[in-house]
């Protein structure tokens, strides 16, 4: 497996995770890892495009998937429809 590819889940798992612990009834966990993915691909794009998207690492550019995991979800949890399911604490 590649370091980056294996860089990338590791950055979704925990923008997953972070949206779970910050807003836990806003996004399920389902929700929030693919709205992560969706993010990291996303903000990959546009780093490829604009050739300057901040540091390196390996192939990926963490600071530009951070914002693009970071957009990605507030996207999500805004466009959640009110009154949908709720788990009991």
């Amino acid at each position: 497996m590649s370091p980056s590819l294996l860089l990338g889940a590791v950055l979704a798992l925990i923008g997953a995770q972070v949206t779970r612990v910050a807003a836990p009834h806003r996004l399920g966990y389902a929700a929030a890892l693919g709205l992560a993915v969706a993010g990291v691909l996303a903000a990959e794009v546009v780093a490829r495009l604009l050739h300057s998207a901040g540091p390196v690492l390996g192939s990926l550019h963490p600071v530009a998937d951070v914002v693009g995991i970071a957009a990605a979800e507030a996207v999500g949890a805004l466009l959640r429809r009110p009154g949908g399911t709720h788990h009991a604490a």
